[in-house]
């Protein structure tokens, strides 16, 4: 069985650097800065695999993540290589399965596990592709009578192990695709982006069958994102830039990660800054900013729109505001 497992998969932490580059991380509690190889980051031993005591072992990495990953690794280089970021040229298999793959992160990154109790105690277990008889009522049972399994599931990792691939399937299936082409928009940047150990930023997501991750954005790599969303604007400018990365810091669980070790350093600082701000404000969590600041810039037809208002709003002038006296 294999022992090293990556919340991330090599295929898309290798867009994140060059050839033999390393990539320079921050540890979010301690604030430490150091370097490693993309195999070196974001991975935790025994992570995916299941011990069935008596039964022995599963290995998801084997037996569940690698012809998936197979799959989507062909489909981000199909997108860098072959069609060249042009979503015009990019079929529709190509974007479901890059689609795919973040429905995916979302059982795979720290703490997804924890993810199978919280679809339990939403959207119950046996109310979906899970089915289980009772031949001596000639019902299928409800949650409510087998309390003892259903709590069983929901205490244990293993059991929570064992049932993600079930749930990771079935929310693939269910998940709206009829707008994937109309959601589906790719950004270039002209600064590095940064990722975090959870790179999505949730713009509409319920842990619920086909809920999940409606509506995300995601660095595919150094330079490019992926925004998922009926709402975006049609231009991309430095205050949405810095937004996304303010959410990405904001959802991290530990680790924030850059080609670019001063980058990495100016907008962990200025991040540190502009989340308290936001705190001060209400949004706790930063991502219910950026999409309420994605819906917003929507409205505008142009950059130059969004420019006129910006600067008749004289929001450049923060000499006297009421964070700036506070040192925010």
């Amino acid at each position: 069985m294999s022992i090293k497992h990556h919340y991330l998969p090599q295929f898309y932490l290798k867009g994140f650097v060059n050839k033999g580059e390393k990539l320079h991380y921050c540890r979010k509690e301690y604030e430490t800065y150091r370097d490693s190889s993309t195999a070196g980051i974001y991975y935790e031993n025994n992570l995916n695999n299941i011990d069935l005591g008596e039964y022995g072992q599963i290995d998801l990495e084997k037996d569940f993540f690698f012809e998936k990953d197979n799959r989507y690794a062909l489909a981000f280089s199909d997108m860098r290589n072959k069609y060249g970021y042009d979503i015009n040229a990019m079929p529709l298999q190509t974007k479901a399965d890059i689609v795919e793959f973040v429905l995916g992160l979302y059982w795979r990154v720290p703490n997804g596990y924890s993810h199978v109790k919280e679809l339990i105690d939403n959207d119950g277990l046996l109310t979906g592709d899970i089915h289980l008889y009772n031949s001596k009522t000639n019902k299928y049972c409800k949650d409510e009578d087998i309390p003892d399994i259903v709590l069983d599931i929901k205490s244990k990792l293993e059991n929570q192990k064992a049932f993600m691939p079930l749930f990771y399937d079935e929310n693939v299936r269910k998940h709206d695709w009829q707008n994937l082409n109309d959601k589906f928009y790719i950004w270039e940047t002209s600064k590095p982006m940064i990722i975090g150990d959870i790179p999505y930023i949730p713009i509409k997501s319920e842990c619920k069958r086909g809920k999940i991750l409606e509506e995300f954005i995601i660095p595919l790599d150094r330079n490019h994102l992926l925004v998922y969303a009926l709402n975006k604007p049609t231009f991309f400018e430095e205050n949405l830039y810095q937004a996304i990365n303010l959410s990405i810091i904001d959802g991290a669980s530990e680790k924030i990660s850059c080609n670019d070790i001063d980058f990495l350093k100016k907008e962990m600082q200025f991040a540190k800054n502009r989340i308290e701000r936001l705190k001060v404000m209400g949004f706790k969590n930063v991502a219910r900013y950026l999409a309420s600041f994605l819906h917003f810039q929507s409205d505008f037809k142009t950059y130059e729109d969004f420019v006129k208002w910006h600067t008749e709003g004289r929001f450049t002038e923060t000499s006297t505001d009421y964070f700036s006296l506070r040192g925010l």
